[in-house]
């Protein structure tokens, strides 16, 4: 063992310790001290894992299928080392694995599961060389920090580029962007939909990927489920989507189940968290189940007792209030929230809308006007409109301009007093809590001091 990766990781642990102590939540901070210490220490710690690691990345849905996937693994008997915290850029993967013992230098787990941000894939892929690797899709995110759709696609490419001779892809067929990352040196499992016809994509939705990746020439679609996900084909060159080998076929909102077929055979899986894009989630953590060899049976248990990730369609009771949570951070993301949302006909409800512009939210806020407010506003069963957050004029502003009444808008920068406010006047109904992401981690950090959740490190 090299003595500099031995002080890495003792260091990384102090440094840990340290910044928890103090409050400061210490998710990326041991990282960089490991890596100035041994730079190659992420490589070293990932090595040591007998099954290697999973790398699950893409624009949307990386949480959510990553709880699922950790959620499906651990019960099938295997240990498990995962960024539970979210840091998802190479400091925070370092600092993952570097704390994940306590007394021993090495991690005793079998695998790794680790959400990777998109712009860091071709670093994560370099150092860690995955076995497996998830593309879950591909939108237009904070253009201020990634660019446009072409170059994050291209650093997932670069990432794929690592995978070991014998990995596994497991890609989202349904998406043209996530298909055309197949690489005729590795196994391939797709995912996607096969639901019948009469499920079509509703409100505005851009469509960021609407050419052929081989020819640029303008993809047909016979079905489209949302934005630019559905079944595609190119007249021209005659490429198409590729047949799924993990397919949701039905489901039903109210038995909560999805049908899914699965190299040929149906199987039935519960299905607690609406929307068609969760389905997608779900699709891909079985299908990255199924690349880790988790047999089926162990997938259908596991996802039985699954609940949400913390921000993404969880649910919390405070008091006589139920809040619904739901991270909001593009426009294609937004709208399927606001649609299922929408699918929540029961009671009173309200929603407040948290909108800030750090640098882990993206600065340019213009996003939200490719958001189709226009077209959900009408159709919710919505009593007020509460928004906060550093942005929240330009939010308000936003609903101005989509057609609601300024007397059932709420402005407030103040997180936690619009959020105790909106609380108090809902009542005995349902606020739906729509934060970017540094405005989830307030209000659930507001939510935990109140003692209503536990932290999200704690699960």
């Amino acid at each position: 063992m090299s003595f500099r990766v031995l002080l890495a990781v003792l260091a990384a642990r102090l440094a840990g310790w340290i910044s928890r102590l103090t409050g400061r939540g210490g998710s990326s901070l041991p990282g960089l001290v490991a890596r100035r210490i041994a730079p190659q220490v992420l490589t070293r710690l990932s090595q040591s894992l007998g099954w290697g690691t999973l790398l699950l990345t893409g624009t949307n849905g990386k949480t959510t299928t990553a709880a699922m996937l950790r959620h499906v693994v651990e019960g099938s008997g295997r240990r498990l080392i995962s960024n539970r915290a979210g840091a998802n850029l190479i400091l925070g993967l370092t600092a993952t694995l570097a704390q994940a013992e306590r007394w021993r230098i090495f991690p005793r787990a079998d695998l790794a599961v680790l959400e990777t941000d998109e712009a860091t894939m071709p670093r994560a892929g370099q150092e860690i060389r995955p076995r497996v690797v998830t593309v879950t899709n591909f939108f237009r995110d904070q253009l201020d920090r990634y660019g446009e759709l072409s170059t994050t696609v291209q650093y997932v490419a670069r990432g794929i580029s690592f995978v070991q001779p014998d990995g596994v892809l497991v890609l989202n067929a349904d998406d043209p962007q996530v298909a055309r990352l197949a690489s005729g040196s590795h196994e391939v499992i797709y995912y996607g939909l096969d639901a019948g016809a009469h499920v079509e994509a509703a409100g505005y939705d851009a469509l960021d990927a609407r050419f052929c990746p081989h020819c640029g020439s303008a993809l047909t679609y016979d079905r489209r489920y949302y934005a630019h996900l559905g079944h595609y084909r190119c007249l021209h060159c005659g490429w198409q989507r590729p047949q799924p080998s993990v397919a949701v076929e039905r489901w039903s909102r109210s038995e909560e189940k999805v049908w899914v077929r699965i190299r040929g055979e149906q199987y039935v899986f519960s299905w607690r968290m609406p929307g068609i894009y969760n389905l997608y989630n779900q699709a891909a953590a079985i299908a990255s189940a199924v690349a880790l060899d988790v047999p089926t049976a162990t997938i259908e248990e596991r996802l039985a007792s699954f609940r949400p990730a913390f921000g993404r369609m969880e649910t919390v009771m405070a008091g006589p209030t139920r809040l619904w949570l739901a991270l909001v951070k593009n426009p294609v993301g937004f709208n399927q929230v606001l649609g299922a949302v929408a699918d929540e006909a029961e009671g009173r409800q309200a929603v407040m809308i948290v909108i800030n512009d750090r640098y882990a939210d993206g600065r340019d806020v213009s996003w939200l006007w490719d958001v189709d407010f226009e077209y959900w506003v009408g159709r919710l069963k919505v009593d007020r409109w509460y928004v906060s957050g550093i942005r929240a004029r330009d939010m308000a502003v936003r609903l101005k301009y989509a057609g609601v009444p300024k007397d059932l808008v709420v402005a407030d920068e103040a997180v936690v007093s619009l959020l105790t406010r909106a609380t108090r006047e809902v009542g005995e109904g349902t606020l739906f809590v729509l934060p970017t992401y540094t405005a989830m981690l307030e209000v659930r950090q507001h939510l935990t001091q109140m003692g209503l959740v536990k932290h999200f490190r704690e699960g």
